[in-house]
């Protein structure tokens, strides 16, 4: 990059250890002889298939095709450019950039080029924020007859935590901390950039604090950057939410953010679990007590990409939520995306309702750690929840009490897992295995099915005004020659261990549809994939339990026939050729699809290019 001097590039290319950086991302790593081997971080496996290479500094996923060297691994983990990665490794590895090569994008340079913008803004805001939180850590100290050092007093946070959690407060002001960085040296562009400033609306161009009279908590970032704040409410007669938080900026994405995984992150491998708490005062409690393994999401639901982030240091998650209703709808939500991921899911019973803040200053740590330690299997939680609910003695308490643990047992991605909870479960209701594995798939199959259009409205497939499309069948079902090519394909597979060798990696996911036959598909490679090739019915069994669609006939034949064996060297002709005729139809379809758009696109340069590509199509199909 024109920004970065080529020999400072390779200096932190030399001198970055690719097998450090992947395990500092919680990637566990075993040697195996020249080269390491773990669970890719960027897909879920179970059988390791990231393989990295210390000699060449590069790594390779065999499970997804992930790979680069060390810039990209951090770029992908990080969502980085390239110029902020080598930079983040240049500060790991003390590599010193030039200053004479960064720029301030906010001083009214405007030639100057977008990727040294884009890394001076975020230089920037990651420097205000750092000595921000210097800033309100000192006001809250050097003021201790202030509101906010009045009522950080009462909460009672340990000192030492206070310190390491860098607690601080927002002066009860309208422009105190903005006149702090002007002072600095920062901007207003720079202030208003990372949303710590609001216009005033009766005032046009006068600006005034964002956070004011509130109790103050720095939010990291995974590597122990500071990139945003959450203040806590002090008097309830200011107005504004209990918690505000920092507004989205180049630094902040609360989604990808857990509050004190830059201090737990050390300690969940060696704890073997993550607790999950709900809020950055029962992440401090947890700390405080000795849990030091606690983070909670940071002003937004838990979702999908933090749960990505958590499975790289970790495959059990202990939930410690609030022990009301909010609490309990949490749970549900987060065991949605905890269980769908292959997380072991636990679940903090608090002594008499209490939150851990709570718990820690009335019993003290060793109760808190006492609760944590005594967490409960989650679908052993959920059954006794939904025991105080209904009647489990009863038939139409079995039928309730079923439901909702089957809607869960369902997203267990391993089929050891979901017999063992079915075999609880059936204990406990006093039900035959079978009947609740019935129940299972059949409640799959009811939930998602599609919806019925009204008959109010056109059954057509336009999406006019006043039209609800109805959704299509899959392709599979309507496309007769593909069905034939995936059933003779499926067949082949599940009798040739080798052709199935040969699908997981020549296989192209496009070349799949999303019917049922695709489904059986999918679930035999991953069978494979995980070194689980006796149980390969039965996990191709299970997949079709989550299928919409009715399974198609031929397939419930094929899986319900006796093993079979076919020839290494004709399973792995006839599943070439299947695969031949899978990637002609899946160009067929591509052109079919081209040749609609082109009669309707006008001249000019987006019909050009879909005039290039259906040209290329065409003379890739003459060669298959």
């Amino acid at each position: 990059m024109p920004y970065i001097p080529e020999d400072v590039i390779d200096e932190v290319a030399v001198r970055a250890n690719i097998v450090e950086i992947v395990q500092s991302y919680g990637v566990v790593l075993k040697q195996a002889g020249s080269r390491w081997k773990g669970c890719c971080p960027f897909h879920q496996e179970k059988t390791p298939s990231f393989m990295v290479n210390a000699d060449s500094n590069t790594y390779h996923c065999f499970g997804c095709g992930e790979g680069g060297n060390v810039f990209k691994f951090v770029m992908k983990l990080e969502n980085l450019d390239f110029p902020d990665a080598v930079r983040q490794l240049a500060r790991k590895y003390n590599v010193m950039i030039p200053e004479a090569e960064v720029h301030h994008s906010f001083r009214g340079n405007n030639s100057a080029d977008p990727s040294k913008a884009s890394y001076s803004i975020r230089e920037r805001l990651f420097s205000l924020h750092e000595k921000l939180a210097d800033f309100y850590a000192s006001y809250l100290k050097n003021n201790p007859e202030s509101k906010a050092a009045e009522y950080f007093r009462s909460r009672q946070i340990d000192p030492a935590y206070a310190l390491r959690f860098k607690i601080g407060a927002a002066p009860d002001s309208w422009d105190t901390t903005m006149n702090w960085a002007l002072k600095e040296g920062f901007t207003l562009e720079e202030l208003k950039a990372a949303h710590l400033v609001s216009e005033s609306q009766k005032t046009p161009g006068k600006f005034f604090d964002f956070f004011r009279n509130r109790l103050i908590f720095p939010i990291w970032n995974e590597q122990g950057r500071v990139v945003g704040f959450s203040a806590r409410q002090i008097d309830p007669e200011q107005g504004g939410g209990k918690y505000v938080n920092s507004v989205e900026s180049p630094i902040f994405k609360k989604g990808r953010l857990l509050y004190g995984l830059n201090f737990a992150r050390p300690d969940i491998p060696k704890k073997g679990c993550v607790v999950l708490c709900e809020g950055q005062m029962d992440v401090i409690a947890m700390h405080t007590a000795g849990c030091t393994h606690a983070v909670a999401p940071q002003g937004t639901a838990f979702g999908e990409d933090q749960a990505a982030i958590l499975h790289r240091y970790t495959d059990t998650v202990v939930l410690a939520t609030d022990s009301d209703s909010a609490g309990m709808k949490a749970i549900l939500k987060d065991a949605v995306i905890l269980l769908g991921r292959g997380f072991q899911l636990k679940v903090v019973t608090f002594p008499g309702g209490k939150d851990p803040d709570e718990l820690l200053h009335n019993a003290g740590p060793e109760a808190l750690c006492s609760a944590v330690d005594s967490a409960e299997d989650f679908f052993a939680f959920l059954f006794r929840y939904q025991s105080t609910l209904y009647d489990s003695r009863t038939p139409e308490g079995k039928i309730r009490i079923a439901r909702e643990l089957l809607r869960y047992i369902r997203l267990l991605e391993s089929a050891v897992a979901q017999d063992s909870y079915l075999d609880f479960l059936a204990g406990k209701l006093s039900l035959p295995f079978e009947t609740l594995v019935r129940e299972m798939n059949r409640n799959a199959k009811e939930e998602r099915k599609p919806p019925v259009a009204s008959p109010s409205l056109p059954a057509g497939n336009s999406t006019g005004s006043g039209n609800i499309p109805r959704p299509e069948e899959p392709p599979s079902m309507k496309d007769p020659l593909l069905n034939t090519v995936l059933v003779e394909l499926f067949r082949t597979a599940l009798n040739c261990r080798a052709a199935a060798e040969l699908l997981a990696l020549e296989l192209p996911p496009d070349d799949l549809d999303d019917g049922d036959i695709s489904v059986a598909l999918a679930a035999l490679i991953q069978t494979h994939l995980d070194n689980d090739w006796e149980n390969v019915r039965k996990q191709i069994t299970l997949a079709l339990s989550h299928c919409a669609w009715e399974a198609d006939a031929t397939l419930l034949e094929i899986l319900t026939a006796e093993t079979g064996v076919i020839r290494e060297d004709v399973g792995l002709r006839t599943a070439r050729d299947c695969m031949r005729r899978l990637r002609r139809r899946n160009v067929e379809r591509q052109i079919a699809s081209l040749k609609r758009l082109l009669l309707e696109l006008p001249e000019g340069e987006e019909r050009q290019g879909a005039l290039q590509e259906f040209m290329e199509l065409t003379r890739s199909l003459m060669k298959l």
